[in-house]
């Protein structure tokens, strides 16, 4: 049965993945590196046509591809990561670093614990740091030797998480392109040689995903409870690891609600499923807070000298996100750090921060106005969704002349087309940007055509949640980077639903075959209405 609102989620999610693109093909806000039209535009209507008219061969679509590009994706990104090690700095430094000093034997700083008071969600980050430092003092390595291994661990589970939501609706042909696609943007990223939370959480939040939708599909009930604990876990996993992750948890939910109402079933049982959405709901948040409680025993901080009250309140990131700012280069940013609104907590009590916070907004609202205010936030999302490098090399001093080291072979190689200053690194952003852009034209034109699908509407809804939150507080183009999957996901999804240039009855067929999953979810589901027509208890959803 179609939905109205599930359309209607999906209608808008796709409004807003054409406009970013289409501004950053006209009018790019660049982050630290430009982009030549001369290159990104051609390339990135080049890679639309493909979208629309190539066909992979009938051998790419065995069963063993996927585990082979998901092991050998983990191997590539492990390499790129390696040959990339630099000095990098920022909060990455400052938590490797403690994790180090307590590995030692040796107690935290008084300005350690600062650190941690106002950043108490990088105690997880300092947990499996430590853990690093602990195996890598074990074998005699250095630390990151041992921890850039793990992000590649993470790429590969990740790999394989996107063949899992994709294949199921839209067939192995585009799940084997979004597999490659993840790879070129993810799993060949700078950002693999930094261990941080980006690629830790990123097999939970894709693998929380696919277990959501799994769990929406009309099935047996007891399997799809099962696959629903688990992606409740999941994604209090990923919610432990990194904030963002929160908005998969909403996402779930909302879906599920919209989902009881695409078909006839009776109140009573409408009432329990938002009872267990309420449940699972609760879980999520018990588990997070007993997983965030065991991080900080893992991590092997004092509890005692951490201050609760100097975290500051959700309105304080909100009046974050609504700063503006310079980089050194003289470009805008947008609710990106703010040193000065950092400062400004210091000797300030809870309230007081939330009201520091409450005038800030208020000032910045009276500043800019009503069309002014939605122009900022209108350039914060082309700022944030606009990167297809998604911030490398902009956090800290990690793009100064040095950070790499002079390296030949194929070290040197990896350098030059990684590397901030590499002399290939200017053509490769263009093309990944490209790549990047053309992924969000895929996914939000196929959304203004696509029907109702309970996974397509999860996905759509995980797209929403990330882009609310990088708007609304202080976010970056870094911030997207763990959903970055899901986005590609969701474009091999909507991929179907994209007007072909020679509409024919062999490429209606050829649409039917990469929508046979969803024609035959839609199918149960069916079958499962007059069941439950008929009195039978098993489906919920």
């Amino acid at each position: 049965m179609e939905s109205p609102v599930g359309r209607a989620l999906l209608r808008l999610t796709g409004v807003s993945l054409v406009a970013v693109p289409l501004v950053a093909l006209v009018a790019p806000r660049p982050v630290n590196v430009g982009h030549r039209w001369q290159v990104v535009v051609p390339v990135t209507v080049t890679l639309l046509v493909l979208a629309v008219v190539a066909r992979l061969p009938a051998w790419t679509k065995n069963r063993r591809l996927p585990l082979v590009v998901s092991v050998a994706g983990g191997a590539v990104a492990t390499f790129v990561g390696l040959m990339m090690r630099y000095h990098y700095g920022w909060d990455a430094r400052v938590v490797l670093d403690m994790a180090r000093t307590l590995q030692a034997g040796r107690p935290l700083s008084a300005a350690d614990y600062d650190y941690l008071s106002l950043y108490p969600n990088n105690l997880p980050l300092l947990a499996i740091d430590r853990a690093g430092v602990a195996v890598a003092h074990g074998l005699s390595l250095a630390p990151d030797a041992v921890l850039i291994p793990l992000n590649g661990s993470c790429v590969a589970v990740t790999l394989y998480a996107v063949h899992d939501l994709v294949v199921r609706v839209a067939g192995r042909g585009p799940s084997l392109v979004a597999q490659l696609v993840t790879l070129l943007l993810v799993g060949a990223s700078p950002w693999l040689a930094v261990p941080y939370t980006d690629f830790y959480s990123m097999p939970f939040v894709v693998g929380a995903v696919a277990l959501a939708a799994r769990a929406l599909s009309p099935g047996p009930l007891p399997r799809r409870v099962g696959l629903w604990v688990l992606a409740v876990v999941a994604m209090s996993v990923g919610y432990a690891i990194k904030t963002t992750p929160v908005v998969i948890a909403i996402a779930a939910v909302l879906t599920a609600v919209v989902a009881i109402f695409d078909h006839d079933l009776a109140p009573r049982r409408r009432a329990g499923v938002i009872a267990a959405c309420a449940a699972s709901s609760v879980a999520f948040v018990a588990l997070g807070l007993g997983l965030s409680t065991g991080a900080t025993a893992a991590s092997g901080v004092d509890a005692a000298r951490m201050d609760a009250s100097a975290s500051p309140p959700l309105i304080w990131w909100i009046a974050l996100g609504a700063a503006e700012g310079r980089t050194a280069q003289g470009e805008p940013t947008y609710g990106a750090y703010s040193q000065p609104m950092v400062d400004a907590l210091e000797g300030r009590t809870p309230s007081e921060v939330s009201q520091y916070s409450a005038d800030f907004l208020a000032q910045r609202r009276s500043e800019r106005g009503l069309g002014g205010t939605l122009a900022f936030y209108g350039d914060k999302a082309a700022w944030n969704w606009g990167d297809g490098m998604f911030g490398a090399w902009w956090e800290g001093l990690d793009a100064a002349p040095g950070a790499l080291a002079p390296a030949t072979g194929p070290t040197g190689a990896v350098h030059e087309l990684n590397g901030f200053h590499g002399w290939a690194y200017p053509v490769r952003a263009d093309l990944t940007q490209a790549l990047w852009l053309a992924v969000l034209l895929v996914a939000g034109g196929g959304l203004l055509r696509a029907p109702y699908r309970r996974g397509t509407v999860l996905l759509a809804v995980s797209v929403l949640g990330i882009a609310s939150f990088t708007v609304l507080l202080q976010g970056r183009s870094r911030y997207l980077f763990a959903f970055v999957p899901v986005v590609v996901a969701l474009a091999a999804v909507a991929h179907g639903w994209l007007p072909r240039l020679r509409p024919s009855t062999r490429s209606r067929a050829r649409g039917v075959d990469r929508t046979d999953a969803a024609q035959s979810i839609e199918s149960v589901s069916t079958a499962s209405t007059a069941a439950s027509a008929a009195g039978s208890p098993s489906r919920v959803i």
